[in-house]
């Protein structure tokens, strides 16, 4: 894992798991690419996970907003979910918790069809707070979900 660079997300972009794409579209319209580059311009810090230290196949990031909150998002390509599985989730959870020192409340909306993204807040402590009937641009079924940082300062 290191910080991820816009070369990183355009190399990620045409490997994109479906539903990452899906949910780009149905959220805000956007492709993944776009979504990815937007990802990386804006976030605090955003870590690439890579396969042989060269080949970035995820990309999380928390887009900071008002005082203590952050926009999470994570992005990745299927072979994500074959190769680095539980080397992933078991690194992720490390890099949501010092994500959650800097924002102290980290949240977003995960497309209630991205069954793996959700599987993933889950085993990293999000809890889902609402369901969205309608949300976004396609006014799709999206899960509202939000992580308190336990020591807040």
């Amino acid at each position: 894992m290191k910080v991820a660079s816009i070369e990183d997300a355009k190399q990620l972009a045409p490997t994109l798991r479906e539903e990452d794409v899906a949910e780009c579209k149905a959220h805000s319209n956007i492709d993944g690419l776009t979504a990815l580059i937007l990802g990386v311009q804006y976030s605090h810090l955003p870590i690439g996970i890579y396969l042989d230290d060269n080949k970035c196949i995820a990309i999380v990031g928390v887009v900071p907003e008002k005082k203590n909150f952050g926009r999470v998002w994570l992005l990745a390509s299927e072979e994500l979910k074959e190769v680095l599985s539980y080397r992933f989730i078991k690194n992720t959870k490390k890099v949501c918790e010092l994500l959650n020192q800097s924002f102290p409340i980290l949240y977003n909306y995960v497309d209630a069809r991205n069954d793996l993204h959700i599987k993933w807040l889950k085993w990293v402590g999000f809890t889902f707070i609402n369901k969205h009937e309608k949300f976004g641009y396609e006014q799709k079924p999206f899960y509202e979900f939000i992580k308190l940082c336990a020591h807040q300062h």
